[in-house]
């Protein structure tokens, strides 16, 4: 399946690849309302480790091993 036949399936699909490419990676936990509606970032702060996600207007966090 070439580029084209995925974003026939889904046309968001490159803009969320793109997002998840630049995921940031944040010694504190984020605070701030990202400049888009779905947003991702990583936390570290040596000892846990936290994927974040932001959407309907609020982060969300799972924790990572």
């Amino acid at each position: 399946m070439n580029n084209d036949d995925q974003n026939k399936i889904d046309p968001q699909l490159g803009s969320l690849l793109r997002q998840l490419r630049d995921i940031p990676i944040l010694d504190v936990a984020p605070t701030d309302t990202p400049r888009t509606p779905v947003s991702f970032a990583l936390y570290e702060n040596g000892g846990t480790r936290r994927f974040y996600i932001f959407f309907n207007g609020n982060w969300r966090y799972v924790t990572l091993t």
